[in-house]
Formats: structure tokens, sequence, C-alpha cells
């Protein structure tokens, strides 16, 4: 297993093939603790399921670094819509219409919830390998959210290759999730607890 307490081009320069061809990671962010891969990766998202025990009729979520990747993986909302989002506040958002490369991650109805992150060494990463990566939480499905490294279980620790321990503000709490339907309505499924 690989150890590094920062995110940073070096950094990125020894991770990166890892990464794009499989490798699984815990890693911090701005909400709670995640384990995570490359998300056009179906065999590492698969070994995220196989991890956590996770049902496979469970979606994950994908971040990205920037609002203007998500064409690529989903139909992005109208501006209208988007005002609505609020992203400032960065929510996960569950888009319709996944585009195939992701149906890996998406759920039954072809939707694909994504998270911009607001992490520059997140964003950094997601950046060089060109996908979005995973972010669940790195816990046993139903276990309680890691709120630091010390809270992660050793038996997830000891699956993973990649280990990213570096200094950020997390809130402890997950994201909100908001679904925009195919009629751009907003539902709330997760308040934010901040």
């Amino acid at each position: 297993m690989d150890y590094y307490s920062d995110i940073n081009l070096e950094i990125i320069d020894n991770v990166r093939e890892k990464i794009i061809d499989g490798a699984v990671i815990i890693y911090p962010t701005e909400t709670v603790w995640a384990l995570g891969c490359n998300a056009s990766n179906s065999k590492s998202v698969s070994k995220i399921f196989q991890i956590k025990k996770r049902d496979k009729n469970k979606p994950l979520i994908c971040l990205l670094s920037h609002f203007n990747q998500l064409k690529h993986y989903v139909d992005p909302p109208t501006q209208k819509v988007r005002e609505k989002l609020n992203l400032n506040t960065h929510p996960t958002v569950i888009y319709p219409n996944c585009i195939n490369k992701l149906n890996h991650v998406s759920n039954n109805k072809n939707e694909l919830a994504i998270r911009i992150t607001p992490l520059k060494k997140l964003g950094l990463l997601i950046d060089a390998i060109q996908s979005p990566i995973v972010s669940t939480s790195a816990n046993v499905s139903g276990g309680p959210f890691p709120r630091k490294f010390e809270d992660i279980d050793k038996r997830i620790i000891d699956s993973v290759d990649i280990i990213f321990n570096f200094d950020t503000k997390s809130s402890g709490n997950p994201s909100k999730i908001i679904r925009i339907d195919e009629f751009g309505a907003l539902q709330y499924f997760r308040k934010s607890l901040r």
C-alpha cells in the first residue's frame, strides 16, 4: 500500500497510472473520509462494492473538479436549474441521462450522482486521470461515517492500494443530495447536516 500525506503534481506523477488502471484509494473530502477509484474503471468500481459490502443496486457518487466536465457524463442542467441547485454549497446532484461510459455507477433509471469537489488537491487528481473519481464513505455499508482517518475500519484500510491523508477541513457530515427529475424539478433526498 502507498501512503501519501499530500496530493501534489509530483505525487500525481507517481500514482496517475495506478489509479487509471484500477487502484482503490482512501482520501478526505470536505464532508467525510472517502473510499474511491477511477469511476471509468468498472473493475475498480466492483472492488469498492465488495470492500463496502454494498448492494450493487445502490449507486455511487462521482466527484468532478469543474462544472464544465459534466457534459462528458450527463446532460448538464439549464441555467435556471443550475441557479436553483446553488452549486457553491457543493451538493451531490443526481442527474438524468448518464452517458454509457459511466453506466456501471449509475442507478437503474440511468441517473448519475455527481458532486463538484471544492478541494483543489482532489481536483488535480481528477484532472490528471481525466475521469471522475468515486466518492463513497470509507465504511462498511450501514456503519458510521468516518469523520477522521482513525475512524476507518482496519479491514477497509487493508483493502486499498493508496491512502491520501492530507489536511482538510471536513464537516464530518455527508453532503446534501438533490435529484433533478426528467422535467427539471428538484427533489431533496438528504439535507445537509452542516
